[in-house]
């Protein structure tokens, strides 16, 4: 989901977001949702074999295993009422749709898949690898 739109969602029983924003954004302006988790990273894929300098620039503030751990605790920590995790980033298209896949793999969180198709291979491979290695939920 994009950060517009997840501006706009009003506040949801059942529902906990993972808002994503880069390094030099100011935080999404959400709901009042009971559960955030808010994270900060480049959307960049340190695994691509072509790596265009302003990318290389940005691996620094790429996604770490410390911050796939902070998702993977606040995951496993919900409480039960919550059945919808909303995750989003600036355009929704790379960052957020990562997160997404590795919530279906790890957890069963249902998605679509048609919507996830440019997620950003090394989140994903991040999430995955910290999950798997810590065991799911």
């Amino acid at each position: 989901m994009s950060r517009i739109d997840a501006e706009q969602l009003p506040p949801l029983p059942g529902v906990a977001v993972i808002s994503i924003i880069a390094p030099e954004k100011v935080e999404a302006v959400l709901g009042e949702f009971s559960h955030i988790l808010r994270l900060s990273f480049a959307d960049v894929d340190f695994l691509s074999k072509k790596i265009s300098s302003r990318s290389a620039k940005k691996f620094q503030g790429a996604f770490t295993r410390d911050q796939a751990m902070v998702v993977k605790s606040f995951v496993e920590t919900l409480p039960s009422d919550i059945a919808t995790i909303v995750v989003h980033c600036e355009g929704g298209f790379s960052r957020s749709c990562a997160i997404a896949v590795a919530l279906n793999k790890l957890y069963g969180y249902e998605v679509d898949q048609k919507q996830l198709a440019d997620a950003n291979p090394s989140v994903v491979k991040t999430m995955l690898e910290v999950g798997l290695k810590m065991g799911g939920k």
